[in-house]
């Protein structure tokens, strides 16, 4: 369906699509780096965490040297046990959070960035990339002058251009085309394809210019 609304579309509107297809995808981009960077900051909390959990392991290993102490020391060895699982657990907490923080900004950001952007990415591109691969063969085919781009020109132009539009260019757009008169049929479609160096058609006969004046 894109692709049928695509190809009655002048170039020029087409190019001004593509610019606001740009900016949309740079936009989500930016905002997708900016919001995952934000939550990854938020990192910080689990690295405040293990630093706690460092922190009373160290006690407990203070602990643990007290039992070294002649008579006062019996029983610290289990107190100081404990204080260093409880260190050890900590640290674990804090990684788990850290990690999960960074998982979590990835997701975020690249759901804000890749979300709103490849459906229209995958909507315009393929046509839009359909559309520059026919310019190239029109291109191609009316520099050999073998007349068949012609002949495509003139009747793609009166299948899919209006009919004011067709009569700018021609005063009997059917006739012409019946009678395999096709430049100025073809010119018109050339324009809408923004295809700007016609010097390989033929110059419209001088009844035709006045006509088309």
């Amino acid at each position: 369906m894109l692709g049928s609304i695509e190809s009655r579309l002048p170039q020029r509107s087409v190019v001004a699509i593509d610019l606001l297809v740009l900016l949309w995808t740079v936009v989500w981009l930016v905002l997708g780096i900016t919001v995952g960077t934000f939550v990854e900051r938020l990192g910080a909390v689990g690295e405040s965490v293990e630093g706690a959990g460092h922190a009373i392991h160290r006690a407990g290993d203070a602990v643990g040297r007290l039992s070294e102490v002649p008579l006062v020391g019996e029983g610290f060895d289990a107190v100081a046990d404990e204080i260093r699982t409880i260190g050890n657990e900590t640290v674990q907490n804090g990684r788990s959070v850290e990690q999960d923080i960074d998982t979590l900004a990835l997701l975020i950001g690249v759901g804000l960035a890749a979300g709103p952007t490849l459906p229209v990415l995958a909507a315009w591109i393929p046509p839009r990339v359909s559309r520059e691969r026919e310019r190239r063969a029109l291109r191609r085919s009316l520099k050999s002058g073998d007349g068949v781009a012609l002949a495509y020109l003139a009747n793609r132009a009166v299948a899919g251009r209006l009919f004011r539009e067709l009569r700018t260019a021609s005063e009997d757009p059917v006739a012409d085309l019946a009678a395999g008169r096709y430049e100025a049929l073809a010119r018109l479609e050339l324009e809408h394809l923004a295809l700007a160096s016609t010097s390989w058609l033929p110059r419209p006969a001088r009844g035709e210019r006045s006509r088309l004046g």
